[in-house]
């Protein structure tokens, strides 16, 4: 279980930042990615209706050898609302934005976290969208775990061959995830993590 989650929040960290690295950045073949992230999924019933939150921002920086490397910081979010009582999706919604350099912080050997921004996000439902601001703060719960591990894909198109080695601390976060009328995260996280990530990847067209 804990390389599943280790795996996906490495995914959703080379996904987030290849968001915002130039087209230019994927010239090379050999990627090199270190940064410190945070993760945090909420749940939470109020009568019929089943609300999921989750939050992933990061800190990182990716080079393509022998260049410089680029800082990329930027958080995600997506949410959803269930009515289990009618069956009816009532929010599919979900927003990334880029970070200014206070704008989420990782402090002491993964101690805690704070995030605070706001996210302009789409529902697929209602076919809106809307800014959501995050206020979240994570606190460690547990001592710092390590974990090395190699991944592999093929495609028709290219191969993937990555390292990727890191420390994870679990945490809890708090704080509010609103639209200026709603609170999305009224309860404490059903999981959350801080981490600090590196990871060699080699990509061939």
């Amino acid at each position: 279980m804990m390389k599943k989650k280790i795996f996906v929040t490495v995914v959703l960290a080379l996904t987030l930042a290849a968001l915002m690295l130039p087209n230019t950045a994927w010239a090379g073949d050999n990627f090199r990615f270190r940064g410190k992230s945070a993760t945090a999924f909420f749940f939470s019933t109020d009568g019929c209706v089943e609300t999921a939150v989750f939050v992933f921002a990061s800190d990182d920086r990716f080079q393509s050898p022998p260049g410089p490397g680029d800082v990329v910081s930027g958080a995600s979010i997506f949410i959803s609302r269930f009515d289990f009582c009618t069956g009816e999706l009532l929010m599919d919604a979900s927003g990334f934005a880029s970070l200014a350099a206070p704008d989420f912080q990782v402090i002491g050997n993964l101690n805690s976290a704070t995030l605070d921004t706001t996210i302009e996000v789409c529902d697929f439902v209602s076919g809106s969208c809307f800014p959501v601001s995050i206020d979240l703060t994570w606190t460690g719960t547990g001592g710092l775990s390590r974990e090395n591990s190699h991944f592999h894909f093929q495609s028709p198109g290219f191969n993937i061959n990555s390292h990727f080695n890191g420390r994870f601390r679990n945490a809890e976060a708090s704080g509010n995830v609103s639209d200026g009328a709603t609170n999305f995260t009224p309860a404490s996280t059903l999981s959350a993590q801080i981490q600090d990530l590196k990871s060699g990847t080699i990509v061939v067209d």
